[in-house]
């Protein structure tokens, strides 16, 4: 009896976490169409009704003034319907009526109270629960001498003038000549508290890496307590880096029959007493390239003084959106995998699934879903703003528009192919 009473509990608070999932989703699109309706009241035009989800009505309200105000039974995505959107209308305050620059207003607003509702909620989240921040976990002994005065725990702050948001950041500022690092390296004060100070490291420099990945283990192999795993980087061989091309094969060649293989998880590192002859047989690994500074990294909390903390969040929050189009533009030259994106059911269940972790992640995952929702937003994708953005700035050089009809054909289409690719994307992850 307890243990059904303790199953439907469980039930019943992931159900609890998937419904809290959809009222993020739907703030967001609540703040998306309020930065429409706010800029069309603003600039007189005619609205006819703010509605949030999707479908048939379940509540509904109107003003004296014929806006309705709706709650609709589907919780996915909303509108603000404006009179006059879809067709020519003599009315002076319908959408088509206005003047191009405030109908280009009226569509960006969408997107731009997105965005701003991800700054302010990122000041929230970085002065009161601290910055995601890259930390260096361990710097490999094969690294340069340069980048072996990096340390574990050190903050990577900047690098040549630069501030280092994410790892992604941290990856397009490496170059080819010497760089300058600056870190805030934890140390302790007088009083046994762990303190920051900036420290510049000079002659920092990226080299190309090789490495050996396991990619197969059968069998059990311990050190300690603990098993080889498929996934492990093989730091060294008898004592030796493995950090070059064809190294892993050069050292099995020249080695006895039992062979001491050191490898990482990335945090820390193992020793195996392992027979050579097991690689080609139970074990396999695959060697891999890269280029970078010879380091392992993960994230850490930071708290920043409240005037970095304004400094950091518009760029932070500009870097993510570069991260969007970079990954959008990856899609379409297929060096990102659409295994890497989501859709509506996978994005409700990792939203379910962070809702869990606690409400300062729930902030940081509003701030990262709503400048992914002012980008996509923007995108010239029929049924999307940005495609009546481009329609409106056609219209405004022409100085005539598009056929209306030919516009909603163009959108409707769009909706439906935009619908079918979400779906699908859900559907290839099965």
């Amino acid at each position: 009896m307890l243990t059904l009473l303790c199953d439907f509990a469980s039930v019943m608070k992931t159900i609890g976490y998937v419904v809290l999932a959809f009222v993020v989703l739907m703030f967001m699109v609540l703040i998306h169409e309020t930065g429409h309706y706010t800029a069309g009241k603003i600039l007189g035009f005619q609205i006819n009704e703010f509605a949030i989800g999707m479908g048939p009505k379940i509540f509904s309200t109107k003003k004296k003034n014929g806006e309705i105000f709706s709650l609709r039974i589907l919780p996915l995505g909303g509108f603000c319907a404006f009179e006059g959107e879809n067709d020519e209308n003599k009315n002076p305050k319908a959408f088509n009526s206005q003047k191009p620059w405030k109908r280009l207003i009226v569509l960006f607003s969408g997107a731009f109270f997105n965005f701003v509702s991800a700054i302010l909620i990122c000041i929230i989240v970085f002065a009161a629960y601290g910055e995601t921040v890259v930390a260096v976990n361990n710097v490999y002994g094969y690294a340069p001498q340069a980048n072996q005065a990096l340390q574990k725990g050190d903050l990577i702050y900047k690098v040549d003038g630069k501030r280092v948001y994410m790892l992604d950041s941290l990856g397009r500022y490496l170059s080819d000549d010497t760089m300058e690092v600056v870190v805030l390296r934890p140390h302790k004060d007088a009083n046994g508290v762990t303190v920051y100070s900036k420290t510049t490291l000079n002659g920092i420099k990226q080299n190309k890496f090789y490495t050996s990945v396991l990619t197969k283990v059968d069998g059990s192999y311990k050190s300690g307590t603990r098993d080889l795993q498929v996934g492990d980087t093989i730091y060294k061989l008898n004592g030796e880096y493995l950090d070059s091309e064809g190294e892993l094969e050069r050292l099995l060649r020249v080695s006895a029959d039992e062979i001491t293989l050191t490898v990482t998880d990335g945090t820390e590192f193992y020793d195996y007493r392992i027979e050579k002859n097991a690689f080609g047989g139970s074990l396999a690994a695959e060697e891999q390239s890269y280029t970078g500074l010879g380091m392992s990294v993960h994230y850490e909390k930071y708290k920043f003084g409240f005037g970095e903390v304004l400094l950091r969040v518009v760029p932070y929050c500009f870097e993510v959106g570069m991260l969007v189009l970079r990954t959008l533009g990856g899609l379409l030259t297929g060096i990102v995998g659409i295994d890497q994106i989501s859709g509506p059911i996978s994005t409700i269940a990792m939203t379910s699934e962070i809702i869990s972790t606690g409400f300062a992640n729930v902030l940081m995952l509003i701030v990262l879903i709503s400048v992914n929702l002012a980008v996509f937003n923007l995108l010239p994708v029929p049924a999307l703003d940005g495609c009546q953005m481009v329609f409106v700035l056609i219209e405004w050089i022409a100085r005539r528009p598009i056929n209306r009809k030919v516009q909603s054909y163009i959108n409707g289409i769009g909706l439906i192919v935009l619908i079918v690719l979400m779906l699908l994307v859900d559907i290839l992850k099965l």
